[in-house]
């Protein structure tokens, strides 16, 4: 017979206490909601109250929205607050969304005012090369306690307690994925530092492999997003982590302030396919979007955009043959993130999940286990993101406008997007010399999976990294001993692994943008629909001055 079983602490078997008789509720006071008029209130009133019967609300709404002017739209974007604007295609149909933004006027989708250039690494290009006028919606816990991160756990790391979990959203831990009004997106722009494959991730919270990782350097307006630990270190100095210490100084030696530290971005390394990987380098460009989290596998709670829903890196590069009269380009690669990995099971986090299986492995009748081999297989989302998450970006050539009179040059861009079915996508002009992208991650129908192999992970692999779980668990005794639920353990872990997907099309190749002046750009130009790959966007962009041939025409000559 095995030794006695040592009960970890807060493991899910302790015996529950009586349930008291709860006393009857008190009828709570009816919340009275505070309605808001806005600018198309009383025509939407209007256009409701004398629309035939069966019209459905959106059809309305699409129509009130259509017949409004644009300026005055404009007007109201530029008003709104962060959360007003996430909300702007909540009410849309969604087989609406990629024809409204086809067709929204430029003078909506352009920044009301040029953004402020931000700095830029020593030797590298100005930051003006890729921007985003994106503004997140505010956490104001955030912006007056600087203990806000370690809060969102109650200063709890992963452990036995099934709601301590590896990492929280930090707008509502509930929302495993980001796009939601309870838990938004957010997004950044700045300078990638020290991109890196990590070598010690969770493998049952990691079916596509150890993630994908860098550090981001922000623009200033974004450094609301770090935590009070993100330099790695407290205020007197000491390390509190030491790989965000060394990125904080490596971002510094590249010239930038990080004054506040840098932002960890993070992915399984299978949903990024490895040519986006190897354009994501210290002092390149990036744009990142994502779930906003707090790690809480660290005891220093920094703050992580983890993982992305959608990444952008730009680089100047020459304008390659076939372009004569180009000047050096700005060369943007985009990708999206294809599915959600869940970090929950039905009985909590992954270890209080291992702890089920190992007791159902030492439960025996006659010397046999009631189950037969510890398993930990996790939830995929096929679905990646909720709501209908969106944002703008701005691009820029690397060099300015040539000054001298001739000859002259006309903003030029090069393009092509491969999409999935409701994600719209919209390139346009967006005025003080720069191309705009808008996108809308609008209702997926679900991607297939990648084939799935199953993969066995040892206790001596988990202990070696997690030790802490090991002990919690307490089996190490179990394991040596001679008997069949020892045999079944020691069997390891099963779990699941999967084929990365692939971001490519065989649309890829067709209707591509080639170099046009951004002002002659036609629409539905440069974009593919394709669901049979399972990234909700990808593609590239090039933008760039091209010199204006211009022909010198003189009176006829009469020949005779």
């Amino acid at each position: 017979m095995p030794a006695k079983r040592r009960t970890p602490p807060k493991a899910a078997a302790a015996k529950k206490p009586a349930a008291k008789k709860k006393a009857s509720p008190k009828k709570a006071a009816p919340t009275k909601v505070q309605l808001k008029p806005g600018l198309l209130d009383q025509t939407l009133v209007g256009n409701l109250k004398k629309a035939p019967k069966g019209v459905p609300p959106q059809t309305v709404v699409m129509q009130t929205l259509r017949a409004a002017a644009p300026d005055q739209l404009r007007a109201a974007f530029t008003k709104a607050s962060p959360k007003e604007r996430h909300a702007a295609f909540a009410a849309l149909p969604g087989d609406q969304i990629k024809a409204i933004v086809g067709t929204l006027p430029v003078s909506v989708l352009g920044p009301s005012i040029p953004l402020a250039p931000a700095p830029s690494p020593t030797g590298g290009p100005p930051s003006t090369i890729l921007t985003t006028s994106y503004e997140n919606v505010p956490y104001p816990p955030a912006q007056t306690d600087p203990d806000w991160a370690q809060k969102i756990s109650g200063g709890n790391t992963v452990g036995l307690d099934p709601n301590s979990l590896e990492w929280l959203p930090v707008y509502d831990a509930n929302h495993e994925r980001e796009g939601s009004l309870e838990n938004p997106m957010v997004g950044l722009t700045g300078w990638v530092v020290s991109p890196d494959l990590s070598d010690k991730d969770v493998w049952f919270t990691h079916p596509f492999g150890n993630d994908f990782e860098f550090f981001v350097a922000p623009d200033p307006q974004y450094e609301g997003l770090l935590g009070a630990h993100n330099t790695g270190s407290d205020p007197s100095g000491n390390v509190t982590d030491t790989e965000y210490n060394a990125g904080t100084t490596h971002a510094r030696d590249m010239g930038l302030p990080a004054t506040k530290g840098v932002i960890g971005v993070e992915t399984d390394q299978g949903l990024v396919p490895e040519p986006f990987q190897s354009v994501v380098q210290d002092k390149a460009r990036v744009a990142a979007f994502g779930r906003w989290i707090v790690d809480c596998g660290h005891g220093d709670f920094h703050t992580e955009i983890h993982p992305p829903l959608l990444l952008a890196v730009a680089k100047p590069q020459a304008p390659g043959i076939g372009l004569p009269g180009a000047s050096q380009m700005t060369h943007v690669e985009f990708m999206s993130r294809p599915y959600t990995v869940s970090q929950r099971w039905d009985d909590g986090n992954f270890v209080t999940h291992l702890l089920h299986e190992v007791l159902k492995v030492e439960d025996t009748f006659l010397g046999i286990p009631s189950s037969l081999r510890v398993e930990a297989h996790p939830t995929i989302f096929t679905e990646p993101y909720e709501g209908r998450p969106w944002l703008k970006l701005l691009v820029k050539p690397p060099v300015p406008r040539r000054q001298i009179a001739l000859p002259q040059q006309k903003l030029t861009v090069a393009f092509h997007f491969t999409h999935r079915t409701g994600v719209a996508v919209q390139v346009y002009d967006a005025g003080n010399d720069t191309v705009g992208v808008v996108i809308v991650f609008g209702d997926l129908n679900p991607a297939k999976l990648p084939p799935k192999h199953d993969q066995t992970v040892s206790w001596g692999q988990l202990g070696d990294d997690y030790p802490l779980v090991i002990e919690g668990l307490a089996i190490a005794d179990i394991l040596t001993l001679n008997i069949a639920p020892a045999i079944i353990l020691n069997l390891g872990i099963l779990t699941d692994s999967y084929d990365a997907p692939l971001a490519q099309s065989p649309l890829d190749n067709q209707n591509i943008a080639t170099p046009v002046a951004i002002d002659e750009l036609h629409p539905g130009v440069g974009m593919s629909e394709d669901d049979a790959q399972p990234f909700p966007l990808y593609g590239w962009m090039n933008v760039f001055w091209q010199d204006v041939q211009v022909v010198a025409q003189g009176p006829p000559v009469e020949i005779g």
